[in-house]
């Protein structure tokens, strides 16, 4: 676990909320895209539309790979506890 100060922290968070949005938008992106896309083409996957079958199960996929990603590159382990709590209670003598 990463000890960090709270400004970092603070970064930190910022930075992993960013690239949770960022990859909720390219799953929307994705599923209304390929959606609106395919609605057209009168293909079956495993008895599914070709859009359906694309959008939503793509998106899945999209969405477990993003997740993925982001627990590998973006996302870090620390402490959310105050620095202050480092040497237990100051109150206690």
């Amino acid at each position: 676990m990463e000890h960090m100060t709270n400004e970092q922290k603070h970064k930190q968070i910022l930075k992993e909320v960013k690239a949770t949005f960022i990859l909720i938008a390219i799953v929307a992106a994705w599923h209304i895209g390929f959606a609106f896309l395919l609605e057209d083409i009168d293909m079956l996957v495993l008895g599914m539309p070709l859009w359906f079958f694309v959008s939503t199960i793509g998106a899945f996929v999209v969405s477990v790979v993003g997740v993925v990603f982001l627990l590998a590159k973006i996302f870090k382990d620390f402490d959310l506890g105050d620095e202050s709590e480092k040497g237990g209670d100051l109150n206690e003598q």
